[in-house]
């Protein structure tokens, strides 16, 4: 009997142990979640900062590199309206129509790239993933777009020289 009462207080007294370890296990436990989950938000927020500076960045070059593309084409359509003043009557006319449209183009242009940086400047506060797509759709329409209107500029030189 005593040798039982003995067993009997050797084995609560483990399981008392144990699960006094395994409630201390399950503390620390949560606290490394916790701090994870304080790691990963902050990671979140650097990336989306991360993000959010290259894209920026990104924006800024490209709007810099279609303003000089802006540039050149206002130079050209100098270059053109001293053409067309010392065109011949019989080419005048035409060239002139070409001249305002290439003009009036550069201008809707000029009002399309100022409208999207305008947006841009909106967007980028509450920065998303969806926010590159659309940069990356309107960069790709606006180069396009450009490159015609410099491609319509030459062709009126080239149609002169002839």
């Amino acid at each position: 009997m005593k040798k039982l009462t003995v067993l009997s207080i050797v084995i609560t007294a483990f399981i008392f142990a144990c699960n006094q370890n395994s409630s201390k296990e399950v503390t620390e436990a949560k606290e490394k979640l916790t701090e994870a989950e304080s790691e990963l938000k902050d990671a979140k927020i650097s990336e989306k900062e991360a993000a959010k500076a290259r894209e920026t960045a990104e924006w800024n070059s490209f709007k810099n590199q279609s303003d000089s593309t802006i540039a050149v084409a206002e130079n050209d359509l100098k270059k053109m309206e001293i053409k067309v003043e010392k065109a011949s009557k019989k080419d005048k006319q035409k060239m002139k129509v070409q001249y305002e449209k290439a003009k009036s183009d550069l201008s809707v242009m000029r009002e399309k790239l100022q409208k999207r940086n305008i947006e841009f400047e909106n967007d980028i506060k509450d920065f998303d993933d969806n926010i590159s797509q659309k940069n990356q759709s309107f960069k790709r329409e606006f180069n396009h777009d450009m490159n015609a209107l410099g491609n319509s500029i030459k062709d009126v030189f080239k149609d002169n020289v002839k």
